[in-house]
């Protein structure tokens, strides 16, 4: 009998497979990045499909197979929040830099301190930079000097952190794009 672990997670993206099925990239809590199998999901009668959407933070139940992992179920997150722009970016980002399954706790609970905190719109642009550097910076491509310090130090979004980050975002732009550049991403 396999054992099934439930666990939160963000639905990167998806693929039809076969007749009614999908493959869904999802980055979670307990594994990290994963591929995982939904059978039956695209049937109008699916009661999954409503769970598992592209870019949806949710928890799901899953079964490793022989070959692929298995999506059994999901269950909605309390409060949950509907993604938007900035999300997507950020969670697109992710399957640029993520290969294969490993477990990181702290690039999770950036993602998840993104989806809970309340972000104007006006602010995207520096929490996007904001986001974007602290998961360099846990992925080990940014080196924490003490003047990123105060933008690595938690992953705490607030005003007087998105007021720092507007004050120096053309330095950290830099940073960022230096970043990249030198992983050839």
């Amino acid at each position: 009998m396999h054992h099934i672990y439930t666990t939160s997670a963000f639905i990167i993206s998806s693929t039809p497979h076969g007749e009614s099925g999908k493959f869904l990239l999802i980055f979670t809590e307990n594994f990290g990045m994963i591929g995982a199998l939904a059978q039956g999901i695209r049937l109008n009668k699916s009661k999954l499909r409503y769970h598992i959407q592209d870019f949806d933070y949710t928890n799901i139940s899953i079964v490793r197979g022989k070959e692929v992992w298995r999506l059994t179920g999901a269950h909605e997150i309390e409060n949950k929040v509907k993604p938007n722009i900035l999300h997507i970016k950020i969670l697109k980002l992710l399957k640029r830099l993520l290969h294969g399954e490993e477990k990181n706790e702290k690039l999770f609970e950036i993602i998840e301190t993104l989806y809970k905190a309340d972000i104007k719109e006006k602010d995207y642009n520096s929490v996007e930079c904001l986001t974007v550097l602290r998961i360099l910076s846990t992925l080990g491509y940014i080196r924490n000097t003490e003047k990123l310090n105060i933008f690595l130090e938690n992953n705490s979004i607030n005003e007087d952190i998105i007021k720092n980050m507007n004050e120096n975002k053309s330095k950290i732009i830099r940073v960022i794009n230096t970043a990249l550049k030198e992983s050839q991403l």
